[in-house]
């Protein structure tokens, strides 16, 4: 009989701070679920330097006089052009930037250059609607997050994978067959393609996305055998997580 009383206590012990845990989980729930709510407002002032992605909804123009002081940047004078950005996680926001006297935006201008990384010509300006873009908060303002240099590359993954999936293929069957030209197959995939492919690739990532490494690096690594196994899927990882423009 103290035996089954002392399973009991043990029991009952189990229980309570089973209990414990569960309600002080539910809490922890409730204290997150508020911060996300604060952190998610478009109200939230959040770090400088926060990049959040949005969808271009609206656009319209209206006189520089009527851009908030504080919103950073240079907008110009006379006419200022206004994109709403339904912002990820954050609701609605504003972006401002200076809207072009004759009517063409110039390359280094900021319009300018989202054209140029969105590949729309100035005549198609509505094909902006629905785009997507990287904000980026700027002294607790949402701002126009673009890729410091312009439009390079195009995207060659699948050219990566063929000569990195060719070369190994070639090493094997160059050591099974004992085949000095599928050897030079092998070189020429990890010495020249392979590298050709990442280079073109990096660039294009670097240029359309918030991807900050660095093209020569990635594709010298690229060079090197079996190394370049490592290098690669590494690269291909950054990629996945990158954000892209467009």
């Amino acid at each position: 009989m103290p035996e089954r009383t002392e399973q009991q206590e043990a029991s009952s012990k189990q229980r309570a701070e089973a209990s414990e845990t569960t309600e002080a989980d539910r809490v922890a729930e409730r204290f997150l679920e508020l911060e996300s709510e604060l952190a998610n407002s478009p109200e939230a002032t959040l770090p400088d330097g926060t990049v959040r992605r949005g969808q271009i909804t609206d656009a319209r123009r209206v006189p520089v006089a009527e851009i908030p002081d504080e919103y950073p940047g240079d907008v110009g004078t006379g006419q200022a052009l206004v994109l709403t950005v339904e912002i990820v996680d954050a609701g609605e926001s504003q972006l401002y930037m200076a809207w072009p006297e004759d009517g063409t935006p110039e390359a280094d201008s900021t319009l300018g250059r989202l054209l140029e990384t969105l590949d729309i010509p100035p005549e198609q300006l509505a094909s902006l609607y629905g785009e997507q873009i990287l904000v980026e908060v700027t002294d607790s303002y949402y701002t126009l997050s673009l890729p410091a240099e312009p439009p390079r590359g195009t995207p060659a993954v699948t050219g990566i994978l063929g000569a990195l999936g060719g070369g190994l293929a070639a090493l094997f069957a160059a050591f099974a067959a004992g085949s000095g030209l599928l050897l030079l197959v092998f070189f020429f995939l990890t010495v020249v393609a392979l590298p050709y492919y990442t280079y073109r690739d990096s660039w294009y990532l670097r240029t359309h996305s918030d991807w900050e490494g660095g093209p020569v690096f990635w594709a010298t690594l690229a060079m090197f055998p079996l190394l370049n196994v490592l290098s690669t899927l590494v690269y291909l990882a950054s990629r996945r997580r990158s954000t892209f423009v467009g």
